[in-house]
């Protein structure tokens, strides 16, 4: 059973269950960014099934295999290891846990591996012939696990060691705003909505926040304080990663401020080509910048009319707001509390604008309480960019669901701009039947949307229903 102080998850879980149950050796790779919850997840789960887990560092293959040592010996209370001098070698260290399973199932994590795999550059082939010749009659279950993604990613590349044999491949993703609920449950949903637009969509990050104490009084110690947690984890996120990181923090600087176009970017960092693409696309590896098509383009990956998002609000949200008031030395000379008050409120809703709008898409994808079951959820945009719909989702069917996502309250011309956008889009993807919504955050309309509501006309959606 899933332990209690792991919230959502389920699924991941019970994906970690089922391969243990599975007969035959087990080879896995975890991959998901920093303070995503993974680690936590895993040294749970090894210790539910009584295996093992080691989170590596940045230490020489020398200092890992001393501390993996004194884990094992541990873990299998053998006092010729814990007082001898560990294992001088990887193989003589996975020898010794094959044959300490004795053909039980038997748990291994090693976590941040790619810490290893820098330490110890042959010990993917070594684990390849483990697993090619030592472990095809074992229950060993191999979990490689780490923050690097793309690190992660290279492993299974066709000139790996280690291609083509895990057995299973696990990303943990961010919490959408429905699972981030769970840390501020005594909240009002507008509050809630304000938490996961400044604290993100990280469980690391969500955890920050004191369930008992206003959403202001949490955004304004964690991020507007010098000694906050958060205050500056955006502006260091990717020194683990890159020697040298400065046009990656650029490019995700340049798209929270409002350039998601390639011009844009290029224009802002002053880059273009190879220099910008690969930093770019290495972002996207990371799943902290997301690049988004209509959803009527035939190719997605060759469309030109790709606009570029920054995935998690915390990050948008430190680069649009925390950073310009870092560089203007005014975080440290304003009291947090009135600094939130009275400089970053009033702005806010120009950054809860497109959180709700993700929040909504989030939903939509879960298909709750909807005419259709989607198998396409995304957002519409026309050839001039003179129409666009927040919303755009259409089942197996073909039949259209278009919505509009306001904070705060809706018209009867947003009514009228939404059936002429949806006939469009309609028209456009050959859809059968277009059902039309409104998500409002505030949850206002005037007497006009109330009627085509409380006619069946449009669908009607709240931050209570999100």
């Amino acid at each position: 059973m899933k332990p209690a102080d792991i919230f959502d998850r389920e699924a991941e879980w019970a994906t970690l269950e089922a391969m243990w149950r599975k007969r035959g050796p087990q080879l896995a790779f975890v991959l998901g960014r920093r303070r995503i919850g993974k680690s936590h997840l895993l040294s749970r789960f090894a210790r539910h099934v009584d295996g093992l887990y080691y989170q590596a560092t940045r230490r020489t293959e020398t200092e890992q295999l001393v501390q993996l040592s004194r884990l094992l010996a541990t873990r299998f209370d053998d006092p010729g290891l814990r007082h001898g001098a560990g294992f001088a070698s990887w193989e003589a260290l996975l020898a010794y846990v094959t044959e300490r399973a004795q053909g039980a199932p038997f748990l291994l994590v090693l976590d941040e591996f790619p810490y290893l795999a820098s330490a110890s550059p042959a010990l993917t082939s070594i684990i390849q012939r483990c697993w090619d010749h030592d472990w095809p009659q074992s229950r060993v279950r191999l979990v490689l696990s780490g923050s690097y993604v793309t690190a992660m990613k290279a492993l299974e590349g066709a000139d790996q060691p280690l291609y083509g044999r895990r057995t299973l491949h696990l990303g943990v993703g961010p919490f959408d705003f429905a699972d981030a609920t769970a840390f501020m449950p005594r909240h009002t949903p507008w509050d809630r909505l304000v938490a996961y637009a400044v604290f993100g969509h990280l469980p690391g990050h969500l955890a920050r926040i004191d369930p008992d104490s206003p959403i202001a009084a949490n955004a304004a110690g964690a991020l507007l304080d010098p000694s906050g947690p958060l205050v500056d984890d955006a502006q260091h996120m990717l020194d683990a990663f890159l020697n040298d990181a400065r046009v990656p923090y650029s490019i995700l600087e340049a798209i929270a401020l409002g350039d998601h176009t390639w011009t844009g970017i290029t224009r802002r960092v002053g880059l273009s080509g190879g220099a910008l693409l690969r930093p770019l696309q290495w972002l996207e590896e990371m799943g902290l910048v997301a690049r988004v098509v209509p959803l009527t383009e035939r190719n997605p990956s060759r469309s030109k009319r790709a606009v570029y998002r920054v995935t998690d609000p915390y990050v948008a949200f430190w680069h649009r707001t925390v950073g310009p008031l870092h560089q203007a030395g005014t975080i440290g000379l304003v009291a947090p509390e009135r600094l939130w008050t009275e400089v970053v409120s009033p702005r806010l809703s120009e950054h809860l604008g497109p959180v709700f709008e993700e929040v909504c898409r989030q939903f939509v994808r879960r298909a709750e309480r909807l005419p259709i079951r989607p198998v396409r959820v995304g957002e519409w945009w026309d050839v001039r960019s003179e129409h666009q719909l927040d919303i755009a989702a259409i089942d197996a069917e073909g039949r259209l669901f278009a919505a509009e996502c306001k904070l705060g309250g809706v018209t009867r011309e947003d009514l009228t701009t939404l059936r002429l956008r949806a006939g469009l889009l309609q028209r456009e993807m050959g859809a059968s039947v277009a059902h039309l919504a409104f998500f409002s955050a505030r949850d206002q309309a005037d007497d006009g949307v109330r009627s085509a509501v409380a006619a069946g006309e449009v669908s009607w959606f709240t931050l209570e229903d999100l």
